[in-house]
């Protein structure tokens, strides 16, 4: 039988969820969009390409699957991308959901769904589970609604996740981190933001927590945030001094002075306290502890 089902594994998060799940020798299957990336997967893990705006090319199949929990983490993730489509934005954050949500209903699945710390409006934080949801965006509001459609299911459970970064493992373009890196690495100058805080988590934290939640019987929302309550200009002043170069390259800007399609918040930071009390520890290290590790890992080239 097949343990797992994960959606978006060509994804920042999917593709490092796959590696794990490959080191574990855990059965999953994982899905890309036909035209997207794939993960750097072991043999442990299979990749379906598949629409999942078209239930008709992969309905029968997830059902000859059977499994016992889907991860469903593929998402129109980035907010310009969701403001300038909206239609896709919704048929896949919330239309797509609700097919695989009736189709591990119907399964008896377990269903783990990935959210973020944009269904908050940034001005009450930090935020626990309870808090009162208000997205600035349509983004935050796509996934706001996938939301309460998870929440009608006994088996469902939305996890809500904040800024990850890190090196996924696939070939894809690159992220915030990744963009970050490489400006430091390369001595160019970078404006970044004072004034938006989250709650950073390393994408390899995130997905042992994504596998922690999955294998657990917890239902609702958790929250699984980094320890740290971090602007982007100190994530960028932590990175610039692993990296041991020179933190006068990064500019203080502020969000509040630049013009947005749509608001931004100013800290959507997560209270994870559920999640600390369930498991007996964090979701994820702090900033430090995880750049020792990102940078020990990763051979130079795959930095630059």
């Amino acid at each position: 039988m097949t343990e797992l089902f994960v959606t978006g594994a060509g994804g920042m998060l999917g593709s490092v969820l796959m590696r794990v799940l490959a080191e574990q020798r855990r059965t999953s299957i994982g899905t890309v969009s036909e035209r997207g990336p794939r993960p750097f997967v072991g043999q442990a893990g299979k990749i379906w390409p598949l629409d999942l705006c078209d239930p008709g090319s992969y309905r029968d199949r997830l059902f000859a699957l059977a499994p016992k929990t889907i991860v469903h983490l593929a998402a129109v993730s980035q907010i310009a991308q969701a403001y300038d489509d909206p239609d896709l934005a919704r048929a896949v954050n919330v239309d797509a959901t609700v097919r695989l949500l009736g189709i591990a209903k119907a399964l008896g699945a377990r269903f783990v769904y990935a959210s973020t710390d944009l269904v908050f409006d940034g001005e009450h934080a930090p935020y626990d589970e309870d808090a009162t949801t208000e997205p600035c965006s349509l983004y935050g509001r796509s996934k706001l609604e996938a939301e309460c459609h998870v929440l009608t299911y006994a088996r469902g459970l939305v996890l809500r996740l904040p800024l990850m970064y890190g090196l996924p493992d696939s070939t894809r373009a690159p992220s915030f981190f990744q963009q970050l890196m490489a400006a430091l690495r390369e001595g160019r100058s970078l404006p970044l933001f004072v004034d938006e805080v989250r709650s950073p988590l390393w994408l390899d934290d995130a997905a042992h927590a994504c596998i922690k939640l999955a294998d657990s019987a917890l239902t609702g929302v958790i929250h699984a945030g980094g320890p740290e309550r971090l602007s982007r200009y100190e994530l960028g002043q932590q990175l610039a001094r692993a990296l041991g170069v020179d933190e006068g390259l990064l500019r203080a800007a502020r969000q509040a002075d630049v013009s947005f399609p749509e608001p931004r918040p100013r800290d959507v930071s997560l209270d994870s306290t559920r999640y600390r009390k369930h498991f007996g520890s964090e979701p994820g290290r702090p900033l430090r502890e995880a750049l020792q590790k990102i940078l020990a890992q990763a051979p130079s080239p795959l930095l630059s």
